[in-house]
Order: structure tokens, then sequence, then C-alpha cells
């Protein structure tokens, strides 16, 4: 289906004006279980009430991002979505990744520790959707980790940075 999904992404994406807290109240009920699952929470705060965007696809990407979070998170940690006019954060303190994988991450079906990703049912497309889920709102994709400290996805929209932590 996430292939499928990253072939079709640009011709059908349909940017409008939509509701951030919306968006993240449906992204907090779709990850409920995961979270659970991995024994971790979720925290929201956003400083933008619209922003241009594809819903639908921005949920799928911020979706993904959890999703990755909770299954590098230890149990009792907390996942941190924050959404501003620049757009979405998604930031953990689970086990980072190393540098060697950080270039490589976004590659379709890449897996830096194949083993981990077996065992969690991934076939490395996840971070690769969420790449171009952010070109198609013309923006990136930007990753920062470390080991041991964790990750911040952030998905820029437009040309613009901002910082979340």
């Amino acid at each position: 289906k996430k292939l499928l999904t990253l072939l079709s992404m640009k011709k059908n994406a349909k940017l409008s004006t939509a509701s951030v807290p919306e968006l993240l109240d449906q992204v907090q009920t779709l990850t409920k279980g995961i979270c659970e699952k991995y024994g971790v929470s979720l925290k929201v705060s956003y400083s933008v009430d619209t922003l241009s965007m594809d819903k639908d696809l921005v949920c799928s990407a911020l979706v993904n991002l959890v999703e990755n979070s909770a299954k590098a998170s230890a149990p009792g940690q907390t996942i941190r979505i924050q959404a501003s006019q620049t757009g979405f954060a998604v930031a953990d303190c689970g086990r980072g990744i190393p540098e060697k994988d950080l270039q490589r991450v976004t590659d379709p079906f890449y897996m830096g520790d194949p083993s981990r990703s077996k065992a969690n049912g991934g076939f490395g497309l996840g971070l690769a959707l969420v790449r171009e889920i952010a070109a198609v709102h013309g923006g990136t994709l930007m990753l920062e980790s470390s080991v041991g400290e964790g990750t911040t996805a952030r998905i820029v929209i437009g040309n613009q940075t901002v910082t979340c932590r």
C-alpha cells in the first residue's frame, strides 16, 4: 500500500487550508495503539491553527514518524509533535540513528539494522514516503539524530527551517 501511495502521490495531492489541531487530534487517535504497544506517550503542541497542506498525506507522514519514534523509544518515554507555520517536527529520546545510516534512511527499502526492521515488520519505505510527502508540499524532510539521545524529524513546508528543541 505504501509503495502505491508513493507512486501516485504527486499527481493526487490536493493542497488546501486545513486545521492543524484537527490533524494532530487525528494523528493522536491513529497512533494510540502503537504508543500503548510500546509504552510511550505522545504530546502535541502547535503555534498555528491552519496550514496549506494535503491533510491526508501529512497525517500519513506524521503517523509514520510517530510509529518510528515509538519503535525506537523505551517504555515511559515521550514523543513530541510540534507544528508551526513552517511545518512539523516529531522528536523522541530513543536509540537514535547512527551517522553512517542518517543519509540513507530515506532511500526506499534501506534498513540500517535489518534485524530490527524485520522484528517490527518494516520494509524500509516509511521515511521515503515521508520525504516525498514533504516534497509534494514544496519542502524537505530533515533528520537530526544522536545515538542514545534520540531523533528529530522535521517536515519543512516551503524552503524555511524551524528549530523545535
